[in-house]
């Protein structure tokens, strides 16, 4: 039974370190921008790699912990807050390490690793896991398959967030003519709105069976359809968004700075979503 605790305490010590290795991270991509060195960026790609790999050695460390509830036997604590923050940051980090790996452009970590260290925040803040709350929590291994699809999904958008305020950003220099320090760092128009459509294309079928599967288990178990809770309406709502800027971009004119503000606006649904399905009453709070 002694070893119960050291579980626990080693999935709090990553989430220390992967907070530390992605605030690093950060900064050096922060510097990056201003400083086009090489070095500097593949020390930022070496502390993002570093918080990724803390990332997933925390939810690892949590699972071990998790299984010692008979009960919850080879299920995973992704139906859990804190294994669900876990996850969605480690996506976050993930992608955006290989998206950074190819294309080098160090400005979207400027965007992308703010909310990385949000995720972070519920896990490295609150409470270290106690075994009665994972036993109270829903052991469902469909509902851990939505919330698989959801995580990754999400991971997507946000990485599509940020290289749309890249593109913004870009659109902002070309348009006032007006020379930053950075300026010379922005990356093309072009290659972002088509990192943003891929992106999307990819996220938008993942979040949509996330979606179905969460409604069927809903009408199983309540007898009722998404509407009536937050994070339903706002999974609704972001379902809209992206599925009319996938359509429009597709067969309109959404590029550039449409598609940018188009993947704004979804993001910001998202937020809105994460954040008051924690602090609402509803079926779905934290």
């Amino acid at each position: 039974m002694c070893i119960i605790p050291d579980f626990s305490a080693v999935s709090v010590w990553c989430v220390r370190l992967a907070f530390a290795f992605t605030l690093l991270a950060l900064a050096s991509g922060l510097f990056f921008v201003f400083r086009r060195l090489e070095k500097i960026f593949k020390t930022a790609l070496f502390f993002l790699a570093g918080a990724a790999l803390f990332q997933a050695a925390a939810f690892l460390a949590l699972t071990f912990f998790f299984w010692h509830v008979p009960e919850n036997r080879y299920l995973t604590p992704l139906n859990t807050p804190r294994g669900m923050a876990l996850a969605l940051g480690f996506c976050v980090n993930a992608l955006l390490l290989a998206l950074e790996m190819r294309r080098g452009t160090g400005l979207t970590f400027v965007f992308v690793l703010p909310w990385s260290l949000l995720t972070l925040a519920l896990p490295l803040f609150s409470m270290p896991p106690g075994l009665e709350a994972f036993s109270l929590q829903a052991k469902s291994a469909l509902s851990a398959v939505h919330n698989s699809l959801f995580m990754v999904s999400y991971a997507m958008f946000i990485n599509a967030f940020g290289a749309s305020s890249s593109l913004l950003l870009s659109d902002r220099e070309l348009r006032t003519r007006i020379q930053h320090e950075a300026a010379f760092a922005l990356p093309s128009i072009g290659d972002m709105d088509r990192l943003i459509w891929r992106l999307v294309s990819v996220g938008f079928p993942l979040f949509l069976g996330g979606f179905i599967i969460a409604s069927v288990q809903l009408y199983m178990k309540y007898s009722r359809l998404p509407g009536s809770d937050v994070k339903e309406l706002g999974a609704l709502a972001t379902l809209i968004v992206y599925g009319v800027y996938l359509v429009l971009r597709k067969y309109g004119d959404w590029r550039g700075t449409k598609a940018a503000w188009a993947n704004v606006a979804g993001f910001i649904f998202i937020a809105a979503t994460l954040v008051l399905s924690s602090r609402v009453i509803a079926y779905h709070k934290w």
